[in-house]
């Protein structure tokens, strides 16, 4: 029997006996005879053929056979920053020949496909045809189109869908900094004694980059038809804070990139750009990252000479007003911000766990920069009874007051910044609180407290009378002068006279405390984040500044 489609089948019968439980209407006649001189002898059976109706049980074969295979049955090619090229392949996996009737392409712009025949067309059992998509950066910024055949009566069809991304390549002047935003998102419900219950509701934070630009000659017209023509869509903008520059020549073809790529923001699946000048470019899209190259998903297309610029490449949307000036008929200034795709970005997060901890939150030791104040406000948490009339009654709640500091961070180098960025993804804007040393002098050592003692002699501050064991500030740093640092939890408060109070810690001194060898004592406080944006400063692609805003919750 051989292979085809039919449903219904028909099969001989070779055991046509005529009895009840048999199909036929006779035995055999035919059997295997002994003759007397012991000799076997075979005659043939008679055998009566009978014809029945029944189905083929579907195998294995007819999972790949008897159908038109399309490969790949749908063409998403993501981001089209260069022209780019698909095959599709057409199989004609049925044991026989089937027309092809009809054919069609894509009408949109940019979409061309190179047909290897000419409709009507007949394809031979088992005959493959390649087809060969080609999709320029011309045309709509996004496209959703079919290629459409007709074989045997039936249609069949395969996407092609994508979007059209343009390079931004306008970058900072770095005579104002360029200013980074990572944007978490926190819901907190506040009790009335003060403790809160904090819900994270973004997986990642947003990224926003804002820089200052001056263009010259016909970089303006460059800038002003970029806008004219793409403003309202997404740029392929290069992260300009990681600058890295490629170690030695890269020829066309080659896939591997030589590139420091430790502390910058390139991952796989991301897209890169090497660039020399705002019409010498190419983006592409990586594959794999090591620590001293990277490697491309496809050729490069044009040779790279050793210190060419290379950047990581975020998606991202211009605002609908951008303001620019004109300080000469040639020369504009302007300021530019760049919201990134929020689901595509790699906001550049390092996983790194923290190095200390205190009671299951870190313990972050960063001094702040005193190159500029530090603020600090204290906000009582009361409800004024003011009928406007009579008296006045200031009702205290249970909880404690708000203390809040901000706090001006300097990051000196790549690997500074990295850290840092690592210990905002630990923090995830307000959601997760940290112990903070105050970096103030809350305490003066005034007595000597030998190795093993339990308690640290200070000047009298009523400390212990307004104060005491507090739920958002029991613990202290004590810092030596020789470098040293210990971190001591706050069990009680003594007077021993009128001079001075006795702090009661929760375990000995490792060495002794006095006030010679004593650089400072700072209280900890348990604080998160004000606002659940940061803004890195970047006074360099690897120097910047943060200022934070932190205020103290319950433990």
């Amino acid at each position: 029997m051989a292979y085809s489609e039919p449903a219904v089948v028909t099969v001989e019968s070779v055991f046509p006996v005529a009895e009840s439980n048999y199909i036929g209407v006779a035995k055999p006649t035919g059997v295997a005879q002994t003759s007397t001189s012991g000799v076997m002898a075979f005659s043939d059976p008679d055998i009566l053929s009978v014809a029945f109706s029944g189905f083929r049980e579907p195998t294995f074969f007819d999972d790949l056979y008897f159908k038109i295979h399309f490969t790949p049955g749908k063409v998403d090619l993501g981001n089209v920053l260069s022209a780019q090229t698909q095959e599709i392949r057409v199989w004609n996996a049925f044991l026989s020949d089937k027309t092809m009737s009809s054919y069609l392409e894509p009408s949109a712009q940019g979409i061309n496909v190179t047909e290897p025949v000419s409709t009507p067309y007949v394809m031979t059992a088992l005959e493959e045809l390649s087809y060969t998509v080609t999709v320029s950066t011309d045309g709509p910024p996004q496209f959703s189109e079919q290629i459409v055949w007709t074989i045997e009566g039936v249609e069949y069809a395969v996407p092609v869908t994508g979007q059209r991304v343009v390079v931004w390549p306008f970058g900072p002047n770095w005579d104002q900094p360029l200013n980074e935003s990572l944007e978490w998102k926190t819901d907190i419900v506040t009790s009335y004694d003060g403790t809160e219950e904090r819900r994270s509701l973004r997986s990642k934070p947003r990224r926003r980059i804002n820089y200052r630009l001056t263009l010259h000659g016909n970089e303006l017209n460059q800038f002003q038809n970029l806008l004219f023509g793409w403003q309202d869509r997404q740029y392929a903008m290069p992260v300009w804070q990681d600058k890295a520059l490629i170690a030695d020549m890269v020829a066309a073809g080659e896939t591997v990139i030589p590139v420091a790529t430790a502390v910058r923001s390139f991952f796989k699946g991301g897209l890169a750009i090497l660039i020399k000048d705002t019409y010498t470019f190419e983006v592409f899209e990586i594959a794999e990252v090591h620590g001293d190259s990277l490697v491309t998903v496809e050729p490069l297309e044009f040779t790279w000479n050793a210190r060419t610029r290379l950047y990581p490449v975020n998606l991202g949307t211009l605002p609908s007003s951008i303001p620019t000036q004109r300080l000469t008929s040639k020369v504009m200034i302007g300021q530019i911000e760049f919201m990134a795709d929020p689901v595509k970005t790699d906001p550049f997060i390092p996983g790194e766990p923290a190095v200390e901890s205190l009671d299951g939150y870190e313990l972050v030791y960063r001094k702040p920069n005193w190159s500029s104040p530090v603020g600090y406000d204290m906000e009582s948490d009361s409800v004024l009874l003011d009928y406007e009339s009579g008296a006045v009654q200031k009702v205290q709640k249970p909880a404690f007051p708000r203390q809040t500091r901000r706090v001006r961070w300097l990051l000196k180098s790549k690997a500074d910044i990295a850290s840092f960025r690592a210990f905002l993804g630990r923090m995830k804007g307000r959601y997760t609180p940290a112990y903070v040393p105050t970096w103030f002098g809350d305490f003066e050592v005034t007595g000597v407290s030998g190795l093993g003692s339990f308690a640290i002699t200070v000047r009298r501050s009523q400390y212990g009378s307004m104060v005491g064991v507090a739920t958002t500030q029991f613990a202290v740093l004590i810092r030596m002068r020789d470098g040293r640092k210990i971190v001591r939890k706050i069990t009680g408060v003594s007077s021993p006279d009128q001079e001075s109070e006795m702090l009661n810690i929760d375990e000995q001194l490792p060495f002794e405390v006095n006030p010679t060898n004593t650089l400072m004592v700072s209280l900890i406080h348990l604080c998160r984040l004000a606002q659940d944006g940061v803004t890195i400063n970047y006074q360099s692609d690897s120097v910047s500044t943060v200022e934070m805003t932190m205020v103290t919750v319950k433990a």
